[in-house]
């Protein structure tokens, strides 16, 4: 004869159909915040990329260009302040008694937007990568009374979008100036 006081309860019933529901919208809930939560990081480091890519080709470019006008001896301009002749997005250094395998060095735009400096006889190199390109490149010639040249350089580079993405737009303007050491 079983004893009542060491009856096991009956646990058979299993979750309510409420509970089902209940359970499975909180768990989609978390999933579907992970997934955004994802997705927004994974936004978020291609923006980054994108910009740090510009800021580098930018930065490298403004370097080399200013490294090359500082130890010119002269620039090809016109009167100041002036912007360079007909090319705005040109300017030629000149090396004489420095350099002769340097002059003249010219600095321009390829077709495709991409900065490029050529060096006398040399082939021209690019300055900046083909994610990027150069939007606008202008040298202006703005030495007031000093002997010293000038030159402020504005340029404008954006990143090479292929696909359309709006997160893969991004355009930066840079301005610098940089003297002709004499």
């Amino acid at each position: 004869m079983p004893n009542s006081k060491f009856q096991i309860p009956n646990s058979s019933h299993g979750f309510s159909l409420l509970e089902l529901i209940i359970y499975l919208a909180l768990f989609s809930g978390f999933v579907l915040g992970l997934v955004y939560f994802t997705l927004s990081i994974n936004n978020s480091r291609s923006k980054t990329y994108v910009a740090q890519e510009v800021h580098a080709n930018a930065r490298i470019a403004l370097d080399i260009i200013s490294q090359r006008i500082r130890s010119s001896t002269g620039i090809d301009a016109g009167p100041p302040p002036s912007v360079f002749g007909s090319h705005p997005g040109r300017i030629t250094l000149d090396f004489s008694g420095i350099d002769s395998t340097k002059d003249p060095t010219v600095i321009d735009l390829d077709a495709n937007g991409v900065l490029q400096i050529k060096e006398g006889l040399a082939n021209a190199v690019a300055l900046t990568s083909d994610k990027v390109r150069v939007t606008s490149l202008i040298f202006t010639n703005v030495t007031a009374t000093s002997t010293r040249e000038n030159i402020r350089i504005n340029m404008t580079l954006e990143y090479n979008n292929t696909s359309g993405d709006p997160t893969f737009s991004y355009i930066k303007a840079f301005t610098t100036a940089v003297s002709v050491r004499q």
